[in-house]
């Protein structure tokens, strides 16, 4: 084999390297890209109003799924769920209260702004769930949270 050999082989890893490098990027910039929050198996996702302009408190509302990045959400590694301009997904009052809303506002690390998905839940503070207020995937809806029940309200896909 000698020198040519080593050449052909060097410039099969070289081509293989030039053909595998784009899909490494791809790999790799898909685990760092955000994913959309769905109720159940309606078209209906999870949307902080302001689209793209988020302000502390706005609240968290359900509303048909579409590209734009007021619906576009991360789980980061301590339980928080960010999204547009790095807010969090949290509870107003920061209490684990029936119906309370669930709202955007600024990350600060507060028990309110834990959650963790279980069995098809979002299960945030005083180990209440994510829930649509009414129970029905309507367009508008509010987000709250409410005692775990089970309910098609309750259970959230991420995609």
């Amino acid at each position: 084999m000698g020198i040519a050999g080593d050449g052909k082989q060097r410039m099969s890893r070289y081509l293989y390297a030039l053909l595998l490098a784009p899909l490494l990027t791809v790999d790799l910039v898909g685990c760092a890209t955000s994913a959309q929050i769905t109720s159940g198996n309606s078209n209906m996702c999870m949307n902080v109003i302001n689209h793209g302009y988020p302000e502390a408190g706005a609240p968290l509302i359900i509303k048909g799924c579409d590209p734009w990045r007021n619906q576009q959400w991360s789980f980061n590694g301590n339980g928080q769920i960010t999204g547009v301009g790095g807010f969090c997904v949290d509870v107003q009052g920061s209490a684990p209260t029936d119906g309370a809303r669930v709202i955007y506002t600024p990350c600060s690390g507060s028990p309110s702004q834990n959650w963790v998905g279980s069995n098809g839940t979002i299960v945030g503070i005083g180990g209440k769930c994510l829930d649509i207020d009414g129970g029905n995937p309507n367009q508008g809806a509010p987000l709250i949270i409410n005692a775990c029940n089970g309910s098609p309200s309750q259970q959230w896909i991420s995609h």
